[in-house]
């Protein structure tokens, strides 16, 4: 799993390349976030795609104004450097085992062009 720790890293990371990406933002301060990172690690096994994990430790990042995360653990597909699925977090709860499920369904059916999936 990659990491990018500050807006630079990230658009050298996920906006520029050619492949889609699987964005946790998450904050090592967040019990929430910590819990969830398993659950992260197992989409890996279901997803053909990337897996990027962005620190927005400090809330001065701009990360979390540009793409408007209010709460942590969030989990976005990107592809051609935008975002075509996402699942926000739920604020005192994170994300759990169903909500990543279901993100993971989504995100095979816009990787593989299905129903609902983005045009290239």
């Amino acid at each position: 799993m990659e990491e990018a720790r500050d807006p630079d890293a990230f658009r050298r990371i996920v906006l520029e390349s050619p492949e889609p990406a699987v964005v946790m933002f998450w904050a090592t301060w967040c019990p929430f976030c910590r819990r969830f990172k398993s659950e992260f690690e197992r989409l890996r096994d279901e997803l053909r795609a990337r897996f990027v994990s962005v620190f927005l430790d400090d809330e001065s990042n701009p990360l979390w104004e540009d793409y408007a995360v209010d709460v942590v653990p969030t989990i976005a597909l990107f592809r051609d450097g935008e975002i075509i699925e996402r699942e926000n977090g739920v604020l005192g709860y994170g994300i759990d085992r169903a909500m990543a499920r279901a993100f993971a369904d989504r995100a095979v059916r816009r990787l593989s062009g299905g129903i609902g999936s983005q045009p290239r």
